[in-house]
């Protein structure tokens, strides 16, 4: 069994080189790690063929042409043979983040919960497991212990209708098992996800399971070049956003919000197009649900949110979302 790691980067070069030690330093040993540059100006590239030249399990790869984002570089390359070998069925996957700092335990950690999965839900079965993490500042100072409990998240909600309008899931956070990948590569690079994380995240739930590990495995940045940073949940600052009474107009909220959930709504499109035809029949339903939900009245809206489970985690969010859907 090899733990197989994908870092995606792009003008990473301020903290590339502090997380490329930060994996070499693992303590579980026996990983492959693929970097792949997204045709950065800076001296990303660089940094990774540096590392590949003194770690022999590392491989850097430079895209000649930008990917666009993020969630897309993430999306093409893990079909890429150098990170996933059809052949390797014991193998497990693993995302990081240019600008995170991992744990010497991390890879360790979640080695053996993904294998504790395994044993209790067969090999075969696609899984997904991801863990809390510790948010820092740019320098490193901790901000929060747990990114989960800062952002008010709950990983317990991994129901397919729960994350098909909120997602829990954190890119870094997450190894998956050979039958999850195989899955993945399986269909098309999505053109309508909304992060990679997240499409991961429905593809795990829809056929597969989710599990949480509830322990701080690596340091999050935060930093002026986040793609996504962690904001302090909160339900007073949150419902002053939801009313427009933090600086925003109300129109300007309901254009974020009709934004965010017509991306959703995409998402879930793209996903039925992909999956539709071998989704089990209660994930069936809960997707042509969801969808339903585009054409109907306010009052109707409300009702097929509350019956399907289409909530958030909090009231107050999901009285924004009855508010703003």
């Amino acid at each position: 069994m090899t733990s197989r790691i994908l870092l995606c980067s792009y003008r990473g070069e301020a903290y590339l080189e502090e997380q490329l030690a930060s994996i070499e330093g693992q303590t579980e040993r026996n990983f492959r790690l693929l970097l792949s540059d997204d045709a950065s100006p800076d001296r990303s590239f660089a940094i990774a063929e540096a590392a590949a030249a003194r770690d022999a399990r590392v491989t850097a790869l430079r895209r000649d042409k930008g990917s666009g984002s993020a969630a897309r570089h993430f999306l093409e390359r893990l079909r890429d043979p150098a990170f996933f070998s059809a052949a390797d069925v014991d193998d497990y996957y693993l995302f990081s983040d240019q600008d995170d700092c991992w744990h010497r335990d991390k890879l360790a950690r979640q080695v053996r919960a993904m294998r504790a999965m395994e044993r209790r839900y067969g090999s075969k079965v696609p899984l997904l497991l991801h863990c809390d993490l510790r948010v820092v500042s740019a320098d490193g100072t901790e901000i929060a212990p747990s990114y989960v409990r800062y952002q008010k998240m709950s990983p317990a909600r991994r129901r397919f209708c729960q994350l098909l309008v909120q997602n829990n899931v954190t890119g870094g956070a997450m190894i998956m098992n050979h039958a999850l990948m195989r899955l993945l590569v399986a269909h098309p690079v999505p053109e309508n996800a909304v992060m990679h994380d997240h499409w991961i995240a429905l593809v795990a739930a829809a056929f597969g399971k989710i599990g949480f590990l509830d322990r701080a495995l690596y340091d999050y940045r935060q930093h002026g070049d986040n793609v996504l940073g962690a904001k302090k949940g909160g339900a007073l600052s949150e419902m002053k956003r939801r009313l427009g009474l933090s600086g925003e107009s109300l129109k300007e909220m309901n254009e974020k919000s009709g934004a965010a959930y017509r991306a959703l709504f995409l998402q879930a499109e793209e996903f039925r197009r992909q999956y539709g035809k071998e989704l089990p029949a209660e994930a069936k339903k809960t997707l042509d649900d969801f969808l339903a939900l585009q054409h109907k009245t306010r009052l109707g809206k409300a009702v097929g949110i509350l019956r399907g489970g289409f909530t958030f985690n909090l009231p107050h969010r999901t009285l924004g979302e009855l508010l703003f859907l």
